[in-house]
This record gives C-alpha cells, structure tokens and sequence, in this order.
C-alpha cells in the first residue's frame, strides 16, 4: 500500500521536527509532501511518530491512500531527490524516458 502525507505545520521548529521523522518513515517528494510505501503496521507507526508532534489546532497532516497502480503526472521540476530510484516507479509516473 502507498500512502501520499503532505502537511502544513504553523510553527518552523514544529515543521523541522515533522520533517526528520517522516524522513525516518517515508520518502520525500516535495515540500510537505512525502510517499509512505508500506502496509498497516508501517502506517500505524508512522502517525505514531508525528501525532505527538504537532499542535491539533494549528498544523494541517493529510494522509491519502494511493490506489495499487495509480499513475502520477509529474510537472515541473524533479519528482524524487537525484539518486533515489524507486522500481517501476517511471511506468507509474507515466514519464518513461529513451
């Protein structure tokens, strides 16, 4: 299962914190927005770490389930940080390159 985690957090030392530890469960694609690839246990972990975190009132965390084989259109700039490769992540993204 994957999952698309994006935030905004109200405070920068909130923000900095919520960003180390999704980079310890997920991977990064942009700004507040990070793939959580994984089943139950990995998600359930994952909200664990962030939940005590942020402040209820203030800061926005979103999780989205992606369906199996969803495609993604990536526009603009670079859509994972240079060097990292998922599998078949090209065929998913629609953006197969020669």
């Amino acid at each position: 299962m994957r999952w698309l985690i994006a935030y905004d957090i109200a405070c920068p030392a909130r923000l900095q914190r919520v960003y180390r530890t999704l980079c310890g469960h997920a991977l990064p694609l942009q700004n507040s927005v990070f793939l959580l690839q994984g089943e139950g246990e990995a998600y359930r972990r994952c909200l664990a770490a962030v939940l005590p975190l942020i402040h209820a009132k203030e800061d926005d965390v979103r999780v989205y389930p992606l369906p199996k084989n969803s495609r993604c259109l990536a526009l603009g700039g670079q859509t994972l940080p240079e060097g990292v490769c998922l599998p078949d992540y090209a065929e998913h993204t629609g953006l197969v390159s020669d």
